[in-house]
């Protein structure tokens, strides 16, 4: 196995923590900062779900 000394250790950890953040990115950062997006999303989903039930109901 390679020994990572320098630079070549500071661009492994680098990637490391970078593919971290893009893979967290859309998932926990995105909602934080666009809030109106996700808040209409919620909307939508919210009366569907209501439509079903109401469906369910009869």
């Amino acid at each position: 196995m390679a020994v990572l000394r320098g630079w070549r250790f500071v661009g492994f950890v680098s990637c490391i923590v970078g593919a971290v953040g893009l893979t967290l990115y859309p998932v926990v950062i995105d909602p934080m900062l666009n809030t109106d997006k996700y808040k209409s999303l919620q909307e939508y989903s919210k009366t569907k779900r209501d439509e079903l039930q109401h469906r369910n109901l009869k």
